[in-house]
């Protein structure tokens, strides 16, 4: 088993349960010697049934990997809970009249784990290297319309951003996961299985296939309005139990803190028959629930090229609608998301500026129309029953947690004539053959960095396309390229926002993708905490939780 623990380079090496023992131990006496309390120290915990697969943050697509980067590493600005832009290590920024230099100062007083002050010299590394290609971080999107030379360190705290192109979204970009700012930019060190952070915790102890721990930086920069420096808990154990069930069952047992995400199964345990919580569940837990800007979707490889090399079928547009109007999105949220989420309406979410339901109509490739899609079928030799042909459409990759969604796929498309074998691999594997084109369908989801609709829109873009971006379906389309290259240099509003629903329209005409659903982003959390803040982009925010029982942190 691969191990990973931080200790000091002249101790000798601990192992397994021994390193995180050690780093409990290690924990509490630092704890009590910042003088806080005698008491057990503060410890947070949760699971993440997926693991961590990486500390990277220019790695970080999955959320699992997106909440532990949130408590180890900062940006320049980050989103508040209400997706407003905020100071974060750049405590001033301005932005010149032709919107292509960023001017930056850097907050006095923040630092590194390791204790060294955070400069424009790291902001300088940490750029280079995510938009190396080399590096092939999945995250350098963020930074394309940055010029090749265009960090410009001023001073120690100063530094420009020039742009090759004017951007309204590229603050938004900064506060993403990816934009994160590493010790040394990472070139001194393993970003991968290293804290190289300045976030409101530190890295004492990992084991892969079974649990982090994460302690409180005495040194973070931010307090709270009376003074009282953040974070308030003393540390965060993040556990890897893949289990079913294992999750819920710690969660009503007080072991973790909250959940997410609600399992059907477990809708079923909490809810009663009208869609209210059970007497039994009164008092232990309170609901934190916003609209998830979020989209989960089945996309297809449609490079040609990629399809042939793997010899896979290529699924023209045409075939791609009837597969969309075959899937009754009602029913699938209904069975497999237990009614917490909305059948999608088109790729981007109803949260999103300018795609209300006012605004926006319902597409009509997402409507269920069984009959209309036996017809499309029947016109081209293929359906169900002979003289009609049946279809081989190849194979969808998942990950064992949507092994569900992909059988009730199959099913409803063998009853049209078109036949999927499925293929599933742990989650990790799952993502990097999506990733490196070696699955012709397959399950993701994309959650937004910033609120607007060029972050989802954007997958769509050929300079994206995987591994140096998002782009998992290598679709490439001149008009829309054009009408992103447009929407860059608009400023945010109306005009903006229906050139970016025209946008989406061209994309789904095309249909790279089946949008299925968007969620909404439900914690439950046990009413031992308190402070607990949530956002439509479902970053996981511990700096101000603390125990119920505490008035004061």
């Amino acid at each position: 088993m691969s191990i990973h623990f931080l200790i000091p380079s002249n101790r000798p090496c601990l192992s397994g349960w021994s390193a995180l023992c050690s780093a409990a131990f290690v924990f509490v006496m630092a704890s009590c010697g910042r003088g806080v309390s005698l008491d057990a120290p503060v410890l947070l915990t949760y699971n993440a049934s997926d693991g961590v697969r990486s500390l990277d943050p220019g790695k970080a697509t999955d959320l699992e990997s997106m909440w532990v980067v949130d408590q180890l590493y900062e940006g320049l600005l980050e989103f508040d809970e209400a997706l407003q832009l905020q100071p974060a290590l750049a405590e001033a920024w301005k932005v010149s009249e032709d919107g292509l230099t960023y001017a930056f100062r850097l907050r006095t007083g923040a630092s590194f784990h390791n204790g060294a002050p955070v400069s424009a010299a790291d902001v300088a590394l940490s750029f280079e290297r995510l938009r190396d290609g080399t590096a092939a971080l999945s995250g350098r999107w963020v930074l394309a319309d940055l010029k090749a030379d265009g960090v410009e360190v001023i001073r120690p705290d100063s530094f420009h951003l020039v742009l090759s192109r004017p951007q309204p979204v590229f603050p938004g970009l900064l506060a993403t996961p990816h934009a994160s700012i590493l010790y040394r930019g990472g070139r001194e060190g393993r970003p991968d299985v290293e804290d190289l952070g300045s976030g409101p915790f530190t890295l004492r102890g990992w084991l892969p296939e079974t649990a982090m721990v994460l302690h409180r930086f005495d040194g973070y920069w931010m307090s709270d309005d009376t003074g009282t420096p953040l974070p308030y808990i003393d540390g965060v154990r993040v556990e890897f139990n893949r289990e079913a069930g294992a999750e819920f069952l710690g969660f009503k047992q007080g072991k973790y803190a909250f959940v997410s995400a609600l399992d059907p199964e477990w809708a079923q345990a909490l809810r009663d028959d009208q869609g209210g919580w059970k007497p039994d569940w009164e008092g232990k837990f309170e609901v934190h629930e916003v609209p998830y800007l979020k989209t989960d979707y089945i996309g297809f490889l449609v490079d040609s090229a990629a399809l042939a090399e793997a010899g896979f079928p290529h699924l023209g547009a045409e075939l791609r609608k009837a597969m969309s109007m075959a899937l009754d999105r009602s029913t699938l949220v209904r069975e497999l998301r237990a009614g917490e989420a909305v059948p999608a309406a088109g790729f981007v979410p109803p949260g999103m500026p300018g795609f209300g339901p006012e605004e926006r109509m319902l597409d009509p490739h997402l409507e269920w129309r069984p009959l209309r899609v036996d017809s499309m079928l029947a016109s081209r030799g293929i359906g169900s029953e002979p003289p009609l042909r049946r279809l081989r459409a190849g194979v969808i990759g998942t990950k064992p947690e949507m092994a569900d969604l992909a059988a009730a796929l199959q099913h409803i498309w063998a009853s049209h004539g078109i036949d999927v074998d499925i293929d599933i691999a742990p989650s990790g594997i799952d993502a990097d053959r999506v990733a490196r084109s070696q699955v012709p369908l397959f399950r993701k989801s994309w959650l937004a960095d910033y609120p607007d609709a060029e972050n989802f829109l954007g997958l769509f873009d050929r300079d994206r396309w995987c591994p140096n971006g998002p782009n998992y379906t290598h679709f490439a389309d001149s008009a829309v390229t054009a009408m992103l290259a447009a929407a860059a240099n608009m400023v945010p509003g109306r005009e903006r926002e229906a050139l970016m629903r025209e946008t989406e329209r061209a994309v789904l005409a095309e249909m790279p993708v089946i949008p299925l659903w968007h969620d909404q982003v439900v914690h439950l959390v046990s009413t031992q905490w308190k402070g607990w803040r949530v956002s439509p982009t479902n970053r996981l925010d511990l700096r101000r939780v603390r125990p119920a029982h505490r008035d004061q942190p």
